[in-house]
């Protein structure tokens, strides 16, 4: 009966070990960088459109304050996001820790809800028939 649950024993721990357990994983949360507009919804019509992940894409360089749009959606929707093309920008941020993307020549800032590693939502006043823009890595 020993020799059974030494050998579950040893099974479990041999099976229950990964190679990739101790790989590095990003989990820095930060705006730098590639992200694909992935949803946009709200607005007064009741927006709630989902695009293909590298189909729009807004490439932040947090060194410069420099946004590049990608912008290939050419399905006829009420609203994707910004045009193609390379827009300043800078992120303000409240005394409640609430950030706020602001793209110069837009016109509309953008609270930042969300900001993770892999996840980040815009809200251009959803409450106030804005968007609310999802963006994925």
């Amino acid at each position: 009966m020993k020799s059974k649950l030494y050998i579950l024993i040893l099974t479990l721990i041999t099976f229950g070990c990964n190679s990739d357990d101790d790989a590095q994983q990003d989990t820095n949360a930060t705006l730098n960088g590639p992200w694909s507009l992935i949803n946009v919804s709200g607005g007064f019509a009741g927006v709630d459109n989902d695009f293909e992940i590298g189909l729009i894409t807004w490439d932040f360089d947090t060194d410069n304050l420099q946004l590049t749009v990608t912008n290939n959606n050419t399905e006829a929707v009420i609203y994707d996001g910004l045009s193609s093309g390379d827009y300043d920008f800078q992120v303000l941020t409240t005394t409640g820790e609430v950030g706020y993307l602001v793209i110069h020549n837009h016109g509309i800032n953008h609270a930042i809800t969300t900001l993770t590693a892999t996840q980040l939502i815009l809200d251009e006043g959803v409450a106030a028939d804005g968007f609310l823009l999802t963006f994925s890595r």
